[in-house]
């Protein structure tokens, strides 16, 4: 409904949370007639001056993010000496999340230590209602006989418990105890939708840190160590007059983010980076694109809300995708393993890293040479782009396509991703480094998951 008035109307779908009466929602709305088409042609102009100066642009920038390599690459030297075989034994872990994408891979990857014992905290009427759900979620990924296997291990225990609540849902006893006997805890719990009343994300994202920092601190003088499962979307958005390296040195902005599950994280962030004066350890894990396993098996079971897959399908569904953007692919297994490597690492402790692969993949070889893809899907410079997405306004069937790469791209603010992106660049290269001296490494593109991803992005617009 948003992005139908957004044709004639300046408004946000946060306008329509924020003011769910009809008559409220309305007063928010300012007429803008013809907006799409007005929209479209500011993003051109914006892109023909930014072609325009692109070498004394692209000049400025290699000598502004050279001098902060340079510096960076220094900081990274007091590392040198990491070799990554001292292990942590941390005996017991609680872990949130588990039901999610990630969280299940993650649950896998902490059983996976014949030592390791993992309370999961799941959303359930009661420890058996909890359990059950969780069980079907590691089915749902790991098949019949491997969710079996996981939910049966007598080296995991099941909690009934509520994030939002105080004593995180426990009766005091069970909470007492998990105070007393975790040794790490593992945040991988999150309300990642992007749209949405920000209370719901403060209560989600922020207090439920709180809570979880204080349980991880309840045993004074040995208290637990925190691991926050975060995104590389804090890192923020990218300056309007100068180049900036953001590195796993880099805190959140000082200006939090407009959208709110970010905002709500970058909030998270600093409750961790405070909490590092009262744990020994508490870590931040930025995760990047989390794509389907390297390993093979079932998509994101709630796909249809990942972020990247929607924008994947937007372009199928125009048939053409830009040649000049790119995408590191996370596959959701070897994350996992990422930050359970990073975590157990005993030289490690209150740290931020960057868990994104180190390739870049372009978005355009991505969607084009996937299986089925041949003919489908054309790479197009971005004022070809444009010239689709222009010719879209006129098509009703293209509207979900239409009003997912507007928005996905940031074209309402009428301003090329181009310009405003390049001014920003995100390294991972320390993180890359530590996890290479322990053994791990990004596979190349999955084809089987790459050809999975695409047949479901085909299908997602065109209903």
């Amino acid at each position: 409904m948003v992005n139908r008035l957004r044709r004639e109307f300046a408004c946000r779908i946060n306008d329509l949370y924020e003011a769910p009466v009809l008559a409220d929602f309305a007063l928010r709305l300012r007429p803008q007639p013809d907006h799409l088409h007005r929209v479209i042609a500011t993003v051109r102009s914006h892109w023909w001056d930014y072609q325009a100066t692109l070498p004394a642009f692209d000049a400025a920038r290699d000598r502004a993010l050279a001098e902060q390599q340079q510096a960076y690459e220094a900081r990274n030297a007091a590392y040198a000496a990491f070799d990554g075989t001292e292990r942590r034994d941390y005996g017991e872990a609680l872990l949130t999340g588990a039901t999610g994408y990630l969280g299940a891979y993650l649950l896998r990857e902490l059983l996976s230590d014949p030592a390791g014992r993992v309370t999961a905290l799941v959303r359930g009427g009661d420890d058996e209602a909890a359990q059950a759900r969780l069980g079907r979620v590691l089915a749902g990924y790991f098949g019949a006989a491997g969710g079996a296997t996981l939910i049966g291990d007598p080296r995991l225990t099941v909690r009934a418990g509520d994030l939002r609540r105080d004593g995180l849902g426990l009766t005091p006893t069970v909470h007492g105890a998990l105070a007393e006997g975790v040794r790490a805890v593992f945040h991988c719990a999150a309300n990642v939708n992007h749209f949405g009343h920000y209370a719901e994300f403060h209560a989600d994202n922020v207090e439920a840190t709180r809570r979880l920092l204080d349980l991880a601190a309840a045993r004074r003088g040995d208290p637990a160590d925190f691991h926050l499962i975060s995104t590389l979307s804090v890192t923020g958005k990218a300056p309007e007059d100068s180049f900036k390296l953001v590195t796993e040195y880099d805190a959140v902005p000082d200006t939090l983010d407009e959208n709110y599950y970010v905002r709500s994280k970058q909030e998270a962030e600093r409750l961790v980076t405070a909490a590092r004066g009262d744990l020994r350890n508490a870590s931040i894990h930025r995760v990047g694109n989390v794509v389907f396993a390297a390993e093979g098996g079932p998509l994101q079971l709630n796909l249809r809300d990942n972020a990247f897959f929607r924008q994947l399908a937007a372009f199928v569904r125009l048939g053409v995708v830009p040649d000049d953007s790119h995408v590191w692919l996370c596959h959701v297994d070897r994350v996992a393993r990422a930050v359970a490597l990073l975590a157990g690492a005993a030289g490690l402790a209150n740290e931020t890293h960057h868990v994104e692969n180190h390739r870049r993949d372009t978005l355009a070889d991505f969607v084009t040479s996937a299986a089925g893809m041949a003919g489908a899907v054309r790479a197009v410079g971005f004022d070809a782009l444009l010239d689709r997405l222009e010719r879209a306004i006129a098509e009703p069937e293209m509207d979900g396509a239409l009003a997912q790469t507007l928005e996905g791209f940031g074209l309402y603010s009428g301003r090329s991703p181009q310009a405003r992106g390049r001014r920003q660049e995100l390294t991972s290269e320390r993180t890359q480094a530590l996890l290479g001296r322990m053994g791990f490494g990004w596979p190349p593109v999955p084809r089987a998951g790459q050809a999975d991803m695409l047949r479901a992005a085909a299908d997602l617009f065109s209903r």
